[in-house]
């Protein structure tokens, strides 16, 4: 005797999986399963394949993404066509929805605002935090945020202290370098980066040279 399965009562067509890192997924499938995630649990898809955040160290990660939102969140409030944003979720193309740790926008620029207030497009400057120099963020995401579109794209590894900045230009990444230990951005004039300041955290002196730069122009 054989027996027959009735898929329409199977008590598991109700059940939607929940995330997990290796996961490829498409867009549609990301944010069903992302729907159904615990709040605490967060999440970004790179190239379709899912990245769980892992709990992150206050020396290597916390601290520095404070001194960089201040440092973001200063050069933005004398602009007021700037939007800055920390730990925001990006729709930004159908194989990617990134949630890096800092971004910048311009208002009626390259993105926009979807009705559940996500940013929707590439935008004009994102920032990341790395706990190391084989991070992803210098590799793979690096080249999303290239293609993508993405103005500037700047990485601080913590561990070594290595300062990574790009401008996008005709469609690749070309490496900013610093002036006496100072850069400067090229998208967004007077926002000037103390490489010093930030490896020793030196949020005083990160904020003077950023504003010696605002006031340069």
């Amino acid at each position: 005797m054989t027996s027959t399965i009735r898929e329409n009562t199977s008590p598991y067509r109700a059940y939607t999986p929940p995330l997990e890192s290796g996961d490829v997924l498409d867009a549609a499938e990301y944010w069903r399963r992302y729907g159904a995630t615990p709040d605490k649990v967060k999440a970004e898809r790179i190239n379709r394949k899912v990245y769980i955040m892992s709990p992150l160290r206050a020396v290597h990660h916390g601290n520095p993404h404070l001194l960089l939102a201040q440092w973001i969140a200063h050069y933005a409030m004398h602009d007021r066509t700037l939007i800055g944003s920390d730990n925001a979720t990006i729709r930004l193309n159908t194989d990617n929805d990134p949630q890096p740790d800092l971004c910048l926008l311009r208002v009626n620029g390259q993105t926009r605002f979807d009705d559940e207030g996500y940013i929707i497009g590439a935008p004009e400057m994102i920032v990341e935090i790395a706990g190391s120099s084989a991070s992803y963020d210098f590799g793979e995401k690096r080249d999303v945020y290239e293609a993508a579109g993405v103005g500037e794209y700047l990485v601080f590894e913590t561990i070594e202290g290595r300062i990574a900045w790009w401008q996008s230009k005709n469609g690749q990444f070309a490496e900013i370098q610093p002036e006496d230990a100072i850069y400067k951005s090229i998208l967004f004039p007077g926002l000037w980066l103390d490489a010093d300041a930030l490896r020793s955290a030196n949020s005083l002196k990160l904020i003077q040279t950023l504003q010696q730069g605002i006031e340069s122009v």
